[in-house]
């Protein structure tokens, strides 16, 4: 792939990303196990953000949290922050510190950053055509590997 052709694909890849509508909540059968995230997160256990739901409530009630843990995650010396900041804060630093390190990131992360590139390619078909010419051989350009995903949203269940 040639310089310009990159450049388009990655410019294509962030307007998808603006035009994505926002993620989806809960279904209010999924609430109590958010709650008991949170419950688990208050006794000290950090639990990883792998649902949409998830990342959508984080986002809601803490964006700025997520976005100051990214930053300082980023930073090859800073370490990893307890129990004593939100799980939004946390959430941030695991991903800027999985993204500074992309050998670190663990099965949460992947399974994240697959269901928002689901979310995103679902609803900007251009960005999912320029995907397939680009890496035609990848799981995020073949339709079929979301469907659980999509079956699961048509039931209303959490994604």
């Amino acid at each position: 792939m040639d310089g310009t052709s990159l450049r388009t694909m990655v410019d294509s890849m962030l307007v998808a990303l603006n035009a994505a509508p926002p993620l989806p909540q809960a279904p209010e059968s999924h609430l109590g196990k958010l709650a008991s995230y949170d419950a688990l997160w208050a006794r000290g256990v950090k639990v990883p953000v792998m649902e949409l739901c998830d990342l959508e409530r984080l986002e809601r009630l803490g964006d700025a949290e997520i976005t100051a843990g990214r930053r300082v995650g980023e930073d090859p010396n800073s370490r990893e922050p307890g129990t004593d900041r939100s799980r939004a804060y946390w959430h941030g630093w695991q991903a800027g510190r999985m993204k500074r390190v992309p050998d670190e990131a663990d099965a949460a992360f992947h399974e994240l950053n697959y269901r928002v590139w689901w979310w995103v390619l679902r609803h900007t078909p251009e960005a999912l055509r320029q995907v397939v010419a680009f890496w035609p051989d990848t799981d995020i350009a073949n339709p079929e590997a979301y469907a659980d995903l999509e079956s699961a949203l048509e039931r209303g269940e959490p994604v």
